[in-house]
């Protein structure tokens, strides 16, 4: 029988904290590594929240997070905090390390002598006091490093059938179908938090444009397509023509270099190229980062053509010229959610990227899907169903009839260490999109975050008490 969202996820919950908290997964002491961008590009976009308490145990509240500076400089500008209730404008610098505050030389810079507040994920010392060049005590937020979920980058453990096999073979259908059905709603109860937390401190229209946006560049150019959006916020970009916008989008990108006027390209992207440039020269010079550290770093190698970044971001342009006609599927949702979703990204159009890879590749034979399947049912999956559910808990049985994506890496290995070698048991319960986030779930709690190579894990002595 469904479980109603999201009474499930508390069952999941507490099954977890109560392993957790017995039997502790075994863990190796580590360092969570993470890019400073991305880290930058978490707080910009609200995920840690609003509240903190200083490391002097003052009460700290963003107001405003002011603007992502591109130049040399602190990191946030025109940002205004409370302390204790008293309003402080200026500045924010946001480091991996406390310590880097001197490493770099800011301590000594008369630039950063406006800061009001230095946020770090960890500190290397005991203890750090940030000072600037007038030997003022600037306060410090240290960040919960628990926040950075999987954001925190760490190789994935070898694939190999675990001892969690044996009692998940001797469990009923039934059992393990619950187990599934109660970690999927687990998963999508941590998606919601996320988007509420990003919407509280931005707004939710920004938060689900950022979101989309995410999902486009999937795991390689994720934080790449966060920061575009963070730099594009969509209120601006609603308010250009389209040809602007596109132009912007480009260009903030980092794609609308002068060489990529090359005398071999195609007549098409040629015309293209010069449509892009005729917008981007006037608006060049207040956009694009002045300094090579903060420009948009994407990862190129190891994507597929189809899901080129450039023609990422030629969909999201797609995407916001129907952007009101897009927003019915998440502001109204119903039980056609679904169906809905698919019919408006299948009715997407752009005159160059449904025939073109790149911004320099030649013409493709056939017209090609600006967001395909798969891509479609993950912004579903990822974005639009955990934000509907949040708000509309009767759509859970609607969510548990969305199909499964084609496999990928990570299911694949949770499936082996879950099911083994059975592999029609394992794919009786990865058939839908629901089972899949369940298994990954799974797998992110106890798989990633065991050390000992299995043998310590708690999860297979426990989930035979799964009732």
């Amino acid at each position: 029988m469904t479980v109603p969202f999201p009474h499930g996820a508390e069952k999941y919950q507490s099954f977890r904290e109560s392993i957790l908290r017995v039997s502790p997964v075994v863990r190796e002491p580590v360092t969570p590594v993470i890019p400073e961008m991305d880290l930058q590009a978490m707080w910009f976009g609200g995920e840690f929240g609003r509240s903190y308490s200083g490391t002097e145990g003052e009460q700290i509240e963003i107001l405003q997070f002011g603007h992502w500076n591109h130049s040399a400089g602190p990191d946030f500008t025109e940002t205004a905090i409370s302390i204790n209730g008293e309003i402080r404008k200026g500045s924010i610098e946001i480091e991996i390390d406390s310590t880097s505050w001197e490493q770099h030389g800011h301590g000594s810079n008369p630039a950063f002598d406006d800061v009001v507040l230095h946020v770090f994920l960890h500190d290397s010392r005991q203890k750090f006091y940030t000072r600037n060049s007038r030997h003022e005590s600037i306060p410090q937020i240290k960040l919960d490093q628990e926040a950075l979920g999987n954001a925190t980058v760490r190789d994935l453990p070898e694939a190999f059938p675990g001892r969690c096999l044996a009692p998940l073979s001797e469990m009923t259908d039934e059992a393990v179908e619950s187990l599934i059905e109660s970690a999927a709603q687990f998963r999508a109860m941590r998606k919601f938090d996320r988007l509420k937390a990003m919407a509280e401190s931005t707004s939710a229209r920004q938060t689900i444009f950022q979101a989309i946006c995410e999902a486009l560049g999937f795991r390689h150019n994720k934080t790449a397509m966060a920061v575009l959006a963070q730099r594009n916020p969509l209120s601006d970009l609603l308010a250009l023509q389209p040809a602007e916008r596109e132009a912007r989008l480009f260009g903030t990108a980092g794609f609308m270099e002068t060489e990529i006027y090359d005398p071999s390209l195609s007549s098409d992207a040629t015309d293209y190229l010069k449509k892009l440039w005729a917008h981007w020269w006037k608006i060049r010079p207040a956009l694009e980062p002045e300094i090579e550290d903060r420009e948009i770093r994407w990862k190129l190698s190891g994507t597929r053509p189809l899901n080129h970044p450039q023609r990422r971001v030629g969909a999201i342009a797609a995407i916001l010229k129907r952007w009101n006609y897009l927003t019915v599927v998440w502001e109204r949702p119903g039980e056609d959610l679904e169906k809905k979703w698919q019919t408006r990204c299948d009715e997407l159009e752009h005159d160059y990227w449904q025939n073109h890879y790149t911004l320099s590749s030649k013409a493709s034979k056939n017209p090609m899907k600006l967001i395909g399947t798969d891509r479609q049912r993950d912004i579903l999956g990822n974005v639009i169903f955990p934000w509907s559910l949040g708000r509309h808990e009767e759509l859970w049985p609607v969510f548990m009839e969305m199909k499964g994506v084609d496999s990928n890496e990570k299911l694949r290995r949770a499936q082996l260490r879950l099911f083994g070698s059975d592999s029609e048991r394992a794919g009786q319960f990865a058939k839908k999109y629901f089972q899949q986030q369940a298994l990954l779930q799974i797998y992110h709690d106890f798989c990633l975050e065991d050390s000992s190579d299995c043998q310590n894990c708690p999860f297979p002595e426990q989930v035979a008490q799964w009732s």
